[in-house]
């Protein structure tokens, strides 16, 4: 049809022949160029990862309306050169930007030129490394659209450009032995062969961030035990300090740090999040307990990673003063068993008095008897009653008394050998109760009132004048005194500071949860780091090295005082510049610690007083009777 269009207007035009036949060759190339232009590209959808999409989308942009009609007929071509009855659907957009989509998905580009392709990405941030994306373009620019990629951090990316005959898959490594660190240059991955009608290899979309080649990635933090401390010989301590340097090992990059100040770690909590794009301006991402919590009508300047440690904020609280001798006599027995006891003497010395009063004989000091009966002393056989009745009464008030009496003396025993204190607090209700002075974090203040609510409205409560974690020793010091104090911390503080110190057993944890929040590295919104990190963080879940870093660094709670594996502590010289008053750096004794199987005079004290107490009692008595029989 075209040669025989051709040779009318030759003819009508008195054109020679040679030209005519030049326009027809022209066309046949033209074809042939567009027939394997479309098999190249229907191969790659079909053979690449981009068949496991749900859905292929395809996007149609053209800055002229000139564009329109061959991107209209090579797409038909692509379609034509795709199975019929492939079981993948397709989506055609024409002039609409591309939109974000939180999945993998398979995305095709038939663009005119670099500002079209532009205007495609114009309301998308970033894409992540979610899409496989393939492009051709009418007059393609491949430096400036690799680095419109990156900027996007579209990864699994490929160009089409035509090199004379050949066609040549083009993509970017941003990581490379060969030129450096983040420096976007068109690669060639893939070429097509014409004449086989096929591409060389069975790779489209090579990986790019498997392998940094040493180059520097720098994460914003600040150091704070058992989190992250970076020694003078450049390795890392702590839970995340652990997990970056296993990163870092297995993705070959180095790391760089950015120190955040105080400042800027406060201003974390403004709701408004600017000092994330002052922080990410620096840093290619953060690590650290950031609390910032956009609303929900804002946008969300970061994005974050999968999250790798649960963060339990709790209360701590210091252990109160120890039972007095004379409370530790009463112990053995309930309150309600006492009231139970007295109440039977009571009766008895009643029943007495009724005896004494209405019968005509009973025998001397009836009352000093009847107790001495029941602290378990004897009788004279000529004070013993002489009915049967009465005496199986005896007998019966013997054997009580005397299970009563076991039963105080296991009971004592087991006190005085414990030399127990009074019960802490357990529940967070029982600690505004009993009216302790709650201590906060200075900046944590506001998000821990609206978890509990009842701290607005009740004093005491104050501010630290140092970290949590510097705040321990001062608060075990408090241990044994009459003074109440707690302090609002995260538990592995608590955790680390038990593995490290052993004054650690004079401090108590209220095992009840303010609330959980989870820790996750951070990055710019969509930033291409998150696939990365996400499936670091998930090698380190599967392989138990987190529950192992954890264990190492904080989990000692749990576990027997004689069984925790004490850990060299981080001077906090390193920290802010001063050691905290009270701290104790040495590890008590172990055999030191044991105590000997025998009752000490402080564990008897009471009964020594009660004895002495009653000795004295028994001059005064006798003196008295003394002066009286003169």
């Amino acid at each position: 049809m075209r040669l025989t269009v051709c040779l009318q207007l030759s003819l009508a035009l008195l054109l020679p022949l040679p030209q005519c036949h030049a326009t027809l060759v022209m066309e046949m190339e033209t074809t042939s160029r567009l027939e394997s232009l479309s098999l190249a590209l229907a191969q790659v959808l079909q053979q690449s990862e981009m068949s496991h999409s749900q859905t292929l989308y395809v996007h149609l942009k053209y800055s002229s309306l000139t564009a329109r009609s061959p991107l209209l007929e090579l797409l038909g071509g692509v379609l034509m050169a795709l199975p019929a009855a492939a079981p993948q659907p397709r989506c055609l957009f024409q002039q609409r930007v591309l939109s974000y989509r939180p999945y993998r998905h398979a995305v095709l580009l038939l663009v005119e030129d670099l500002r079209a392709l532009e205007r495609l990405y114009e309301k998308l941030g970033a894409t992540s490394d979610l899409s496989y994306t393939l492009i051709y373009m009418l007059d393609p620019q491949p430096e400036l659209v690799m680095k419109l990629l990156w900027s996007r951090s579209v990864l699994k990316a490929g160009l089409l450009v035509f090199d004379g005959q050949d066609l040549l898959l083009l993509s970017y490594f941003p990581y490379s032995a060969n030129h450096g660190c983040q420096r976007v240059r068109a690669s060639v991955v893939n070429r097509f062969d014409g004449k086989l009608g096929a591409w060389e290899l069975d790779e489209y979309f090579p990986a790019k961030l498997d392998n940094f080649y040493g180059c520097t990635l720098t994460c914003a933090t600040w150091p704070d035990m058992p989190y992250l401390v970076r020694r003078d010989d450049g390795t890392f301590l702590g839970i995340e300090g652990e997990l970056l340097q296993f990163m870092a090992d297995n993705l070959n990059f180095s790391v760089g740090l950015y120190w955040l100040n105080e400042s800027q770690v406060r201003d974390t909590f403004e709701e408004s999040g600017w000092v994330f794009e002052e922080i990410f301006s620096k840093a290619e991402y953060a690590l650290g307990g950031f609390h910032y919590k956009p609303n929900e009508r804002d946008e969300v300047p970061y994005s974050q990673s999968r999250y790798y440690f649960m963060s339990h904020i709790m209360l701590v609280t210091n252990l109160p003063s120890a039972y007095s001798a004379y409370e530790k006599l009463a112990f053995p027995f309930d309150p309600a068993l006492w009231r139970a006891i007295a109440l039977v003497l009571a009766l008895g010395y009643f029943v007495v008095w009724l005896l004494e009063r209405f019968a005509k004989k009973m025998p001397q000091h009836p009352y000093y008897q009847l107790l001495l009966l029941t602290i378990g002393g004897n009788l004279l056989s000529r004070q013993l009653p002489q009915r049967v009745s009465l005496r199986l009464l005896l007998v019966t008030w013997l054997l009580c008394t005397l299970v009563i009496r076991s039963a105080y003396q296991s009971g004592m025993y087991q006190m005085l050998r414990q030399d127990r204190q009074r019960n802490p607090p357990q529940t967070i209700a029982e600690v505004l109760a009993q009216r302790y002075t709650v201590q906060l974090a200075p900046g944590n203040a506001q998000r821990w009132m609206e978890s509990l609510p009842e701290l607005k409205h009740r004093e005491p409560t104050q501010e630290l004048e140092t970290s949590e974690l510097q705040s321990f020793a001062g608060l075990a010091a408090l241990s044994g005194s009459d003074e109440r104090v707690a302090i609002i911390t995260p538990y592995e503080y608590f955790g680390y500071f038990r593995k490290v110190h052993a004054m650690s057993r004079r401090l108590h944890l209220v095992r009840e949860r303010i609330f959980t929040q989870q820790l996750a590295f951070n990055v710019r919104r969509h930033s291409h780091l998150v696939g990365v990190l996400n499936k670091q963080i998930m090698q380190a879940h599967l392989h138990g090295f987190l529950e192992h870093w954890t264990r190492q660094y904080v989990s000692a709670v749990d576990e027997s005082e004689q069984s925790i594996a004490r850990i060299p502590a981080v001077p906090y010289e390193t920290l802010n510049g001063h050691r905290p008053e009270g701290e104790i750096e040495q590890r008590e004794d172990e055999a030191a610690q044991a105590k000997l199987l025998v009752l000490s005079f402080k564990e008897l004290a009471a009964l020594f007083w009660l004895t002495l107490w009653a000795l004295l009692g028994s001059v005064l008595v006798f003196g008295l009777e003394l002066l009286l029989h003169k």
